[in-house]
């Protein structure tokens, strides 16, 4: 009988967002979050310093831009390593029983002879970089001790050759191991990751083997099958010529050869929902030679043909979500009273909608002009006739922008493929068509952007077909491809967007799309609202206001190894009370446990446990030591930690020497008072001695605001000021606006700006738990003196602030020692700022802010 959802426990929202997941997400993110907030208990400590490293500090590219791991990315990663390492789920029996709710029934699977989890996550919001993090998760630790539960052998399958040449551009010789801050400086000495694509030479074997391939490689197939993909643009996204016996048996001999378990990696894994699919009994016979430690698939749909999610999905992350936190564009739909005129003919039955899509198009490339990107029109249609006939009616009408090749018609044979002819030219333009290089303008064609072609350009979307429940295609699997973003990572003030415009009957399958995810798109009146994009650049005709920021090496550094700082730690001289010699009581070592059916929230039974005591001295020594590491992020200090806090339990801690022997010391020293101080104690002596200090040089005497490179911004508190040098200064808040424009009228201020995000100013420093951080100050200033300021607007303080304004007047120190011109640091608290009404910068710097 199948349960409810639970009731009273749960606000609205949340009971749809129950009701509209797979069946094991609502407690997994339950689990997770307070898993998160408790600090990763039951994590290896290799485990506790990558999670660390990656959403803890603040990291550079090697290009010097900043990045940081999102939402979606950090909910998967962690969710991963939660039900493989802390619940030790180890096959989806266990998945079930332990977290799905039971709402609807839904089968066990016959093979479930290793872990199988699923990853959903809305298309362009970066699956790629969760596969490496788990790829990088489960090599450090089978490196590293954590057990022979973790793989140093990795699988990742792709569907078909496009998206394993996607892939390969990312993991081809370990790039993205290079490129992203997938693990802490000092792990990568002991990084020792080989990648193979399918086709790459044999190498020389290395402890850990990535290989990457695409699943026809695997298997044999009739020729006259064309595999999994039924839908005419699996030719597009590349030919599945069956393998050579010499290239499958290289790829399935490497594996068996290798010692230990296997990690299987399946991008677009919604092609795997059969269970008695070539691909899965291809992973299943893997594991009768190898031991598979467990199949992650990853898709944007794992769902199977009827709509249903996949049971073992651990982590959603919908387009919805995608969409608000502006992961992919956000999708506006065309109103319009055109219609369809009675024809056979598609370029005159279609002929309103054409030209409302060409004009919307000619929009964006206006104002995509001067940020040098160019915009894609995508034209969907019913038949193969209608394309070519479309196609050629635009390269007839529009010489210049869609003929002598700027239009690609994308159609298939009498069998639904696409034309061996074509299939090159269709191939290069998915890799290509978002090239600078590329012309092309339009895309035409009878059947939608699926899985591999990442198109990141397209801007408008003309549905002049209509999508029906028989033709078993997900919204999401269509519009989604119009999704990526095309200013990715680039300018977090800027709301990308894509405009569709169609028929009836298409905009109904966009409006399911609506009613699927659970998110209402935005509107617009076709020929009427007219697209206007906000470019934000340096005036020329302001160049007497261009500032000049000086180029400092960083002045802080994380150390790669403090041991000999650790040994030469003085724990004598540690200021802290004499702890008791007194045994902790029971109810220290108890704790309170309720069992709660999870579906119906319905407490079950009720228990106290006690811990057993700790037996030996090093027990408590050991725990001390590797939680001191963990809060450091130094897990090969261990050995250097462990002899230090033996010395001040056995000679400091109880006021003098001590008998660690002695059960009512080791009772003592397990207290969790005692613990917790003395944790604190090994922290706080060691934390500034991880980071230290260098002699800044002068990278560059100055580098010109002037050189900002055009930027998007869409936050309606830019200002418009006349002694900024840019024609619009990226404000963020009101406060910032009204700073800016005080700034623009106070009279002894000769320039100001607002620092862009592009122009990449960083300024290093250490959070509270020694994380090494970069910040972007707000606004740069030049008075009348001469003096250059750097000016921090605060609205609300947390607890990083005092250690930002730290580093801000130590960088501003070093600049004017090494430029010769002075700089200064402000903070300006937005209650002050407002109550005070300055009539000049001079009335502000006078209050001694910062």
């Amino acid at each position: 009988m199948a349960k409810k959802a639970p009731t009273g426990q749960l606000t609205l929202f949340e009971v749809e967002e129950y009701l509209k997941t797979a069946p094991c997400v609502p407690l997994l993110r339950q689990k997770v979050a307070e898993w998160r907030d408790a600090g990763y208990p039951g994590a290896t400590d290799v485990t506790r310093r990558l999670l660390n490293w990656w959403f803890s500090n603040d990291h550079r590219l090697p290009d010097s831009r900043p990045f940081a791991y999102h939402r979606a990315q950090r909910d998967a990663i962690e969710a991963l390593i939660y039900v493989y390492e802390v619940a030790r789920i180890r096959s989806r029996r266990q998945l079930y029983e332990q977290f799905a709710r039971s709402d609807e029934p839904f089968a066990l699977p016959q093979d479930d002879a290793f872990a199988r989890f699923a990853t959903k996550m809305a298309t362009g919001s970066g699956k790629t970089k969760v596969m490496s993090l788990a790829i990088a998760w489960q090599y450090l630790n089978a490196i590293m001790g954590g057990g022979d539960d973790y793989a140093r052998t990795f699988l990742i399958i792709a569907p078909n050759v496009i998206v394993l040449e996607r892939l390969a551009e990312d993991f081809r010789g370990g790039r993205i191991f290079q490129h992203d801050p997938v693990m802490p400086p000092d792990m990568r000495y002991f990084w020792e990751l080989e990648t193979v694509v399918r086709g790459d030479p044999e190498r020389p074997g290395a402890d850990g083997l990535v290989l990457l391939t695409n699943i026809q490689q695997l298997y044999e197939r009739p020729e006259q099958e064309n595999g999994d993909e039924p839908e005419p643009l699996a030719a597009v996204l590349g030919p599945k010529a069956p393998p050579t016996l010499s290239e499958s048996a290289s790829f399935i001999e490497r594996i068996h050869q290798r010692d230990g378990a296997l990690l299987v990696i399946n991008d677009e894994a919604h092609h795997t929902h059969d269970e008695d699919s070539a691909w899965n009994a291809v992973i299943q016979a893997l594991n009768e030679r190898r031991p598979v430690a467990a199949q992650l698939d990853f898709s944007a749909t794992p769902r199977f043909t009827k709509g249903a999610l996949f049971p073992w999905v651990i982590s959603d992350y919908p387009l919805k979500q995608a969409i608000i936190d502006g992961v992919v564009k956000r999708p506006y739909k065309g109103v319009t009273d055109l219609s369809v005129v009675a024809s056979d003919i598609a370029s005159v039955k279609y002929r309103g909608f054409i030209v409302a899509g060409v004009n919307r198009w000619r929009e964006y490339r206006e104002q995509l002009a001067p940020l040098n990107k160019r915009p894609l029109l995508f034209i969907m249609l019913t038949t193969n006739a209608e394309a070519d006939d479309v196609g050629a009616r635009l390269a007839e009408m529009y010489p210049a922008e869609f003929g002598d090749g700027r239009t690609l018609v994308i159609h298939t044979d009498t069998k639904g493929e696409i034309s061996k002819r074509d299939l090159d030219v269709a191939r290069r333009a998915a890799r290509e068509v978002d090239e600078p290089g590329s012309k092309i303008n339009a895309l035409v064609s009878v059947l939608m952007l699926r899985e591999g072609w990442d198109v990141q350009n397209v801007t408008v979307v003309v549905g002049l077909r209509p999508y029906t429940a028989k033709a078993n295609i997900l919204p999401e699997q269509t519009i989604g491809r119009g999704l990526r973003l095309m200013f990715r990572g680039e300018n977090p003030g800027y709301t990308e967007r894509v405009d569709i415009i169609g028929t009836s009957g298409f905009m109904d399958f966009v409006n399911n799309l609506e009613q699927l995810e659970q998110v209402e798109l935005g509107e617009f009146e076709v020929g009427k609202d007219k697209l206007t994009i906000l470019t934000i650049q340096p005036d020329p005709e302001k160049g007497a206001y261009d500032i000049a920021i000086p180029q400092l090496t960083p002045f802080l550094t994380r150390k790669t190894s403090i041991s000999a700082e650790i040994e030469a730690l003085d724990v004598m001289r540690f200021i802290c009370p004499t702890f008791p010699r007194k045994p902790g009581d029971e109810a220290e070592r108890t704790f309170h446990y309720e069992g709660v059916d999870f579906v119906t929230m319905e407490r079950e039974f009720s228990r106290d446990y006690t811990l057993p005591p700790p037996q030996t001295a090093n027990e408590v020594i050991g725990y001390v030591a590797r939680q001191v590491a963990n809060d450091l992020k130094l897990p090969t200090q261990f050995a250097y930690l462990a002899p230090k806090v033996k010395q001040f339990f056995a000679a400091k801690a109880f006021g003098g020497a001590v008998d660690l022997d002695d059960h009512a010391i080791i009772e003592a020293m397990s207290r969790t008072p005692v613990i917790h101080v003395v944790r604190k104690l090994f922290t706080n002596a060691l934390r500034d001695k991880i980071v230290e200090e260098q002699t800044p040089e002068l990278l560059d005497s100055g580098r010109s605001l002037a050189q900002t490179q055009p930027f998007p911004f869409s936050n309606p508190n830019a200002v418009a000021g006349r002694k900024c040098i840019l024609n619009y200064a990226p404000c963020s808040n009101k406060f910032e606006s009204a700073f800016a424009r005080f700034l623009d009228q106070a009279p002894d201020v000769v320039a100001w700006c607002k620092v862009p995000d592009s122009f990449r100013f960083r300024i290093e420093y250490t959070d509270q738990h020694a994380n090494l951080r970069y910040y972007l100050p707000d606004f740069v200033v030049v008075t009348a003196d001469g003096t250059r300021w750097i000016a921090e607007t605060k609205g609300q303080e947390g607890a990083e602030v005092q250690h930002k304004d730290n580093a801000a007047r130590i960088w501003c120190d070093n600049a004017a020692q090494l430029t010769g011109v002075t700089w200064q640091y402000i903070k300006v608290p937005q209650i002050d700022f407002e109550k005070m009404e300055a009539k000049d910068f001079g009335d502000v710097t006078m209050l001694g802010w910062g």
